[in-house]
């Protein structure tokens, strides 16, 4: 009975607000006009605006929202098991010579670069006064033949970057397809690292080559998520410090990321501002940046948070 009483109530209130506002209805899926005369202030294209302001937030707060590499736009619902940011990057500051986001408290965050043989020669003397940190690649997988090759600058970059007191970790561009190439790549880096001291993560470098003859290219997303985790769980097993790099196109696509995202995150988008909802310990946000020492072309980044 009390139900009963409780819904003819809900009804009543609703055939009386109702009763306020007359609207001419024009059939399924076409707008209507109502009148607002309750709504002092509030026009139809007041409401209008308002509700797909409201749309954009609810669809922002609940979805990543990216085109696919065949140019379709997917929705990819965010999970709730993922940290996201709080950051707010109107407080990006484009006006030094790098960009770089400001603390409330006026302070900045640290810069960095990542570079490999295509950077050539370095003058890491020069360098070292500009940048907080780098990270060196090590070496690479190829796409097509799969066969693991050291970067012809590495030892070079190392030994340029720690002379000169520039805090480095070291990154491998991966092409694996199963767990166990993920773990012998790992296990290649390990071999490589010699003597150097690290002071950032040790970097699996994960990227679709956009070729027809990538070797990874008919992977599912478990097998690419597969292939990552072999890496990164050989270089955790061995005591180290493990970091994962991709683009937005490759997190959203190719990985699970409440797998990945057990490690420190570096993300990759070269815009303005970055649009990713979860926590990020790097931005990446340029492949064309200018810094002495080097004479061309460099990767520059923000490190946004502490890496663990």
């Amino acid at each position: 009975m009390k139900k009963f009483i409780k819904i003819c109530t809900c009804a009543l209130v609703l055939s009386a607000l109702l009763s306020g506002c007359q609207r001419d209805y024009y059939g399924k899926g076409l707008p209507f006009e109502m009148s607002t005369s309750k709504l002092p202030g509030y026009s139809n294209a007041t409401i209008s605006s308002m509700s797909a302001d409201n749309y954009e937030r609810f669809m922002n707060a609940s979805y990543i929202r990216i085109v696919d590499k065949f140019g379709v736009l997917q929705k990819i619902k965010i999970s709730p098991n993922i940290p996201r940011h709080s950051w707010d990057f109107s407080k990006l500051d484009d006006s030094g010579t790098f960009k770089n986001y400001v603390e409330d408290d006026g302070s900045v965050k640290r810069v960095g670069i990542d570079v490999s043989e295509h950077q050539g020669g370095i003058d890491w003397e020069t360098v070292s006064k500009h940048v907080d940190f780098a990270f060196v690649r090590l070496g690479y997988r190829g796409y097509s033949n799969g066969n693991i090759v050291t970067d012809a600058r590495y030892t070079d970059n190392m030994t340029g970057a720690i002379e000169h007191g520039v805090p480095v970790g070291v990154y491998f561009y991966s092409q694996a397809i199963t767990y166990e190439e993920g773990v012998e790549e790992a296990n290649y880096v390990l071999s490589q690292l010699g003597d150097y001291a690290l002071s950032y993560p040790i970097v699996l470098d994960r990227e679709d080559p956009m070729q027809e003859s990538a070797r990874t290219n008919n992977l599912t997303k478990e097998q690419h998520t597969q292939a990552a985790m072999g890496f990164l769980e050989t270089i955790k097993a061995a005591g180290r410090s493990a970091m994962v790099y991709t683009n937005q196109t490759y997190y959203a696509f190719y990985l699970d990321l409440e797998q990945i995202y057990h490690y420190p995150v570096w993300y990759a988008q070269y815009a303005n501002e970055p649009i990713w909802p979860y926590e990020f310990s790097i931005w990446q946000y340029s492949e064309s940046g200018e810094v002495p020492g080097i004479s061309g072309p460099v990767d520059m980044n923000i490190q946004m948070m502490p890496i663990e």
